[in-house]
């Protein structure tokens, strides 16, 4: 369209600039419509330059009313509306999609990781993308503020689980440099030292809940002032007791059992001299133990069937309900036992052959671990 803009091609429509010095409308070369035209043909768009040119020419000719330039300007018009047509219909827009890209790992090898509720402390050991799973191993930091494996197994578990649960980092470790401590178990049941050294005759409560906290108290003798309490597993780095109370016959503390195996772990009393007595398993660790609140109905007499109802706490798992004498000699067994959170259910039939007296109930979940109501059924004689 360059050409198209030369002063040769003015000049086959009529104009001689070296001889007339005006354009075909008569403008002189200098005026103002020839100059914008000619400026804007030299610096536009292809299709601006054609409608310059067209709106410069209506303005030009078509109010001097020489009708053969309107024909002429009429003629262009349609070829720019054509041209412009085309050109608009080959546009198109491509739309470049925007890849989405998932979070990567919170954690890498070798960081240790925890939360805020729990004293459990986890390794992450490795990152698996394929199957969006982390290798971790429970730690424990060492007295010399080295990091070991409390034992040398290892698990996988879920990256968002992971990265909710334990979302504290507390350092970063070389993951392959980290050992398994195995600590040394006692193996004495009651060890009793000559002298002041101390004794260890009972503890209650004797059990407590996986994942929970657990006060215990130890009777027995010569404990000194400063007396250590732990709990100590096979495998297992020992637990030591808080908030330690001490007496000559007694000591209180509080153990946490987030990082103990369900169980059984010995009960170690440790002076400030050095001297030691543990007692062997005597204390249970596991699910929480079944209570009875109240029974209905609380009595019945010799040779009757009847529905017993138990009501109480962690009743989930109720294996066996059974009637004990007070004396532990017979045992009348419930039949047909269904349990809830808060109830249990049986039939109990009572023979004509038992002793007439008052009874204790007795629930024991799958764990084995008992629920006692003393002296809270009474069997009657048959009625005439």
């Amino acid at each position: 369209m360059t050409g198209f803009c030369r002063h040769d091609h003015l000049s086959a429509r009529g104009w001689r600039p070296g001889r007339t010095g005006r354009s075909p409308g008569g403008e002189e070369p200098g005026s103002f419509p020839y100059e914008k035209f000619r400026t804007s043909c030299h610096t536009g768009p292809y299709f601006l330059r054609i409608q310059i040119f067209i709106r410069l020419c209506a303005e030009r000719y078509v109010m001097t009313g020489k009708s053969r330039y309107g024909l002429l300007l009429g003629l262009i018009l349609i070829l720019c509306v054509f041209f412009a047509g085309c050109s608009s219909q080959n546009t198109s827009t491509t739309t470049t999609p925007v890849p989405t890209t998932q979070a990567g790992p919170k954690y890498t090898a070798g960081d240790i990781v925890t939360n805020n509720a729990s004293s459990a402390i986890w390794l992450i050991v490795s990152y698996d993308s394929s199957s969006d799973l982390y290798t971790r191993a429970l730690v424990v930091k060492n007295s010399d503020g080295t990091w070991g494996k409390v034992t040398g197994t290892t698990d996988n578990f879920p990256r968002k689980d992971m990265e909710t649960l334990y979302p504290v980092l507390l350092t970063q470790v070389s993951a392959s440099s980290v050992p398994i401590n195995t600590p040394t178990v006692p193996t004495t049941v009651v060890t009793t030292l000559s002298g002041s050294g101390p004794l260890l005759t009972s503890i209650s409560p004797t059990s407590g809940v996986t994942g929970t906290s657990a006060t215990i108290t130890i009777t027995g003798s010569n404990f000194q002032t400063g007396a250590t309490v732990r709990l100590i597993q096979p495998g297992l780095l020992p637990v030591t007791a808080t908030g330690v109370s001490v007496s000559s016959t007694q000591i209180t503390g509080t153990f946490n059992l987030g990082s103990m195996n369900a169980g059984t772990a010995n009960v170690q009393v440790i002076n400030p001299d050095g001297r030691s007595a543990s007692l062997s398993s005597a204390f249970t660790i596991g699910a929480a133990l079944p209570v009875i609140t109240g029974i209905s109905p609380t009595s019945s007499y010799l040779g009757n069937s009847l529905t017993l109802t138990i009501n109480g706490q962690n009743l989930n798992d109720i294996a066996s309900v059974v009637l004990v004498s007070p004396d532990g000699s017979l045992q009348v067994p419930c039949s047909g036992v269904s349990s809830g959170a808060t109830t249990a259910t049986c039939t109990l039939a009572i023979p004509s052959s038992a002793t007439p007296e008052v009874y204790n109930v007795q629930v024991m979940n799958s764990d084995g671990m008992l629920g006692l109501l003393n002296s809270s059924f009474t069997v009657n004689n048959a009625t005439s």
